[in-house]
Formats: structure tokens, C-alpha cells, sequence
């Protein structure tokens, strides 16, 4: 038996050991937790379990019961700084939990500290002027993806055990995608999505979701059971699936402007992947072109940038409503500006996307809200059967060097970002090391609820690919 305290003493030495290299711990609360661990221990020894409370009772009233827990910047944790990565609140403090934090704690976990990620939430590349540049564990030369990038290096690095993030565009995907692990962007409306700051505006909440983040499959259906609370769809997380009657279909590509082909060892993994469900279960497997798809780049921007008439005022919380671009940009080439690049390159794009592209006026927004629709269909049909699954590229290649996704891959969120804006359950799964040491994955997309059957595949591939390969030593 192994007791929380040592579980607890064990990721704290382990994060001590790798955050020299990839700076992914914002603030830590090693001391406390370590307390919380020993108090966990001491009731543990203290039951009587008896007919009327068993010990199954308490697995399934405190599932993680003395499991350490690391938690995105951007979601409150009490007593933790809560700061967005933003020199404007740097000495803010979280008064009290997210809600997400809230079942993590009632279900008995302990939260070891929060993570890094980018000013805002703002950008591919997970850095702020606050905390500085998070790096990949399997190449510190290379990004490991936003906004929750310091989730992913730390659960890649094996110096945490669960973690979680926001998804906006694909935010928990991409760097489970980067650093080889897995994580979930739950179906609209399952998992609720309060206690985030800065708090999203009002045409963005409907597209960011709550997820779950971690190196085991299990973990992740234990997480969705914890996420949905009384919802009747948890008990179907972790229940057997025949997959007999899965229907496969995927796509290895996006035809849109400016986008990368995919990477050929991702493809060739994601064709080995579908071929193990069609050999082992003799189900067949169909490639199909969904146009709409296409027009993810135009819809997403319409849906994330440019409806947001006063951006700065609403970022900054009313602290500040005007920014001169111009001089602040010059500010930031001497180390003066109050704010890092991407933020003030989102406002840079809402103005001229709002202006002259996408248009923040009544008849655009309809427009791309009718397509959007469209797409949203395609998808109900495509998946319409309870056994239907979408397989698709995560990310073009594996994680880029820094900077690389604000230059040339600034488009890539395209593959994750459709999903935020139709609603749908996708789940990351890691596939594997390329021949340069990074890892990579695909996600799974089901239909509308059908979360238990896209993490189920998940688990499944697990077995074929290994799921999460830790980093060799020598990176640290």
C-alpha cells in the first residue's frame, strides 16, 4: 500500500527536479499539500469500514482521495495567485475555487499548484511577462503548445498525475498533442465552466470548455466521472464498449489557406490506429470530405476575434480602454510595454479582421453563424449513430520550435478550434515517439454527449500505442 503522503513527497521532488528546465509551476503549495496528504492518511488508517460505509463507498464518494492535482493558471484555485499571466493583476489572489476545483477537492484530490500559460490565454505559445517561457520536456528548444502549456509540460515531464485546463481553440489539445498525453474537451453544456479568469465575454463562453488532462486513459474517465456530477451519462465512463458496432470515419487533412499538409508519420500512425479497430473488429472504415470543415478558419475568427467591440476594455477589466498599437509596440521592443506580443497582436486583429475582413457588424456575424450552423449538421448526421466516432489530425506536425506557431503555424488551431465552435466531444490520443524524440497524437470525435465512447477509444488505441512515453532522462 502506498500512502498519499509519499505519492504527494514523490511529484513534489519530481517537479522540483524537471521545473529548472521547463518552468511550468506558477505557484506551488507544496507545504500545504503535503499536510492535506498526511491528514488523508491519518483518516484513511482511522475507518472502521462496516455494512452501512464500505470501502467501495468511499472510492466512489472520493475517488481521488489523496491524489495530487496541478490546475491551469487561468482557473481559480483558492489562495493562489490569479493573475492571467498579466502584469495588470500580478498581485491578485484567488478568494475562492472554480467550480472544477471544487468537485477535484469534494472528490479528495490535493492541489500540488498551478501552471503556466500564456497573457490571457491569448496566444499558441505559452509565455507572459510575468512567469516567463514554459518549454517542452522532450525538447526544451520547443514549444509545448497553449494555452495550457504548463498542464502539458508538467504531465509530460511525469511530475504530476492529473491536471486541468480550458479549451478554447483547442487549448487542452494541443499541448496533449505536444508532450504525449491524453485529455478531453467535453460536449457543450456537459461539464460546467465557471470560476475561470479573466471572465470569458459573453460571445466567447459558448465555444470554451472544462477538460481534463493526464498520462493514463483511466485517469481521464475517472476525471469525466468527477466532471459530470449527478449527470446520468458518468456511470457509462469506464464501461465496456463493444467495438463491433463502431462506425469509423476520418480525415487526414484540412484544404484551407495557409495550412500545413500533415505531417506523413502522424498520418501513417492515424491510418495504423483505424486499421486495429477494422482488423480486430471487423468494422469498416470510411475517409470522408466534410466541406464546411474548410471554412473553419473564417468561421473560428468570426467566433473568436472579431465580435468584440471594446476587446481591450473587456480584457483589462475596465483598467485600461485604449491602447496606442504603435507606441506600445515600441514599448515592447525595449522592454517597457505592460503587456507581452500576442495580446496586443489580438487586438491588433480584432480592429483590422472586425474592419475589413470578418466584419463585427449584424449581417457578417449572421452570416458566419448560418455557416457555422451548417457545419454544426454536418457533424449531428456525420455522427448521428451511437457507435459513430471522427477520426482527425490533432495538429499538423509535432511541437514546433518557440515562436514557430505565432509565424508560420498560425492557422494550426483549425484542427482542434472546429470543435469548440460545434460543440462536439473530442478526445486527444497520443500515438506515439517520432524519429526526433517528440511525440504526437490524434483526436477522436463523437457525437454530441457521446463522450464515454471517444475516451473508450482512446483507452483502447492505449493498449496498440503505449499511450504516454516518458522524455529520456538525458533531456534534463
Amino acid at each position: 500500500k502506498v500512502k498519499s503522503e509519499e505519492v504527494v513527497q514523490a511529484y513534489v521532488n519530481r517537479i522540483l527536479e524537471v521545473e529548472p528546465y521547463i518552468n511550468a509551476v506558477v505557484q506551488d503549495r507544496f507545504t500545504e499539500a503535503l499536510e492535506e496528504a498526511k491528514e488523508v492518511d491519518k483518516i484513511i488508517s482511522e475507518i472502521t469500514y462496516s455494512e452501512s460505509f464500505s470501502k467501495q463507498q468511499l472510492a466512489d464518494e472520493k475517488p481521488f482521495f489523496g491524489v495530487p492535482f496541478t490546475i491551469k493558471l487561468l482557473i481559480k484555485v483558492k489562495g493562489l495567485p490569479c493573475t492571467a499571466g498579466s502584469k495588470l493583476f500580478e498581485d491578485q489572489i484567488a478568494e475562492e475555487d472554480a467550480h472544477c476545483v471544487a468537485l477535484i477537492k469534494k472528490a479528495g484530490g490535493i492541489i500540488l499548484a498551478n501552471t503556466n500559460t500564456p497573457e490571457f490565454g491569448f496566444s499558441l505559445e505559452c509565455f507572459n511577462l510575468l512567469y516567463g517561457q514554459t518549454r517542452n520536456p522532450y525538447d526544451t528548444t520547443r514549444t509545448p503548445g497553449a494555452s495550457s502549456g504548463g498542464e502539458g509540460a508538467l504531465l509530460g515531464a511525469g511530475a504530476s498525475v492529473v491536471g486541468v485546463g480550458n479549451d478554447m481553440l483547442g487549448s487542452v489539445r494541443l499541448p496533449a498533442h505536444f508532450c504525449g498525453i491524453f485529455s478531453h474537451k467535453p460536449s457543450k453544456g456537459l461539464v460546467v465552466n465557471s470560476g475561470s479568469f479573466p471572465v470569458p465575454h459573453p460571445d466567447h463562453l459558448p465555444y470554451i470548455f472544462v477538460g481534463p488532462m493526464c498520462r493514463y486513459s483511466e485517469d481521464l474517465q475517472a476525471m469525466m466521472k468527477v466532471f459530470t456530477e449527478k449527470n446520468p451519462i458518468r456511470r457509462k465512463f469506464g464501461q465496456k464498449v463493444d467495438f463491433r458496432n463502431l462506425k469509423i470515419y476520418y480525415s487526414t487533412s484540412i484544404k484551407d489557406f495557409g495550412m500545413l499538409p500533415v505531417d506523413k508519420e502522424i498520418v501513417s500512425s492515424m491510418l495504423k490506429a483505424i486499421s486495429h479497430f477494422t482488423k480486430k473488429y471487423d468494422v469498416a472504415a470510411k475517409k470522408v470530405e466534410i466541406p464546411l470543415i474548410e471554412r473553419t478558419i473564417e468561421t473560428g475568427i468570426s467566433r473568436a476575434i472579431a465580435p468584440l467591440s471594446n476587446i481591450v476594455n473587456f480584457i483589462t477589466l475596465g483598467k485600461v480602454d485604449h491602447i496606442n498599437l504603435p507606441l506600445e509596440h515600441l514599448k515592447l521592443l525595449f522592454g517597457k510595454s505592460t503587456f507581452s506580443f500576442p495580446p496586443l497582436l489580438w487586438i491588433m486583429g480584432n480592429k483590422l479582421l472586425s474592419r475589413f475582413i470578418i466584419g463585427n457588424n449584424p449581417t457578417s456575424q449572421k452570416k458566419y453563424e448560418i455557416i457555422l450552423g451548417k457545419l454544426r449538421k454536418e457533424l449531428d448526421e456525420l455522427l448521428d449513430d451511437e457507435n459513430a466516432i471522427f477520426i482527425y489530425p490533432t495538429h499538423p506536425v509535432p511541437a514546433p520550435y518557440h515562436y514557430e506557431m505565432s509565424t508560420s503555424l498560425p492557422l494550426s488551431w483549425a484542427y482542434t478550434g472546429t470543435f469548440d465552435f460545434t460543440g462536439h466531444p473530442a478526445t486527444q490520443c497520443p500515438l506515439g515517439i517520432n524519429k526526433e524524440g517528440l511525440p504526437y497524437g490524434m483526436q477522436i470525435i463523437g457525437g454530441m454527449n457521446n463522450d464515454p465512447l471517444t475516451v473508450a477509444c482512446a483507452a483502447e488505441l492505449e493498449k496498440v500505442f503505449g499511450g504516454w512515453i516518458p522524455p529520456q532522462s538525458n533531456n534534463f
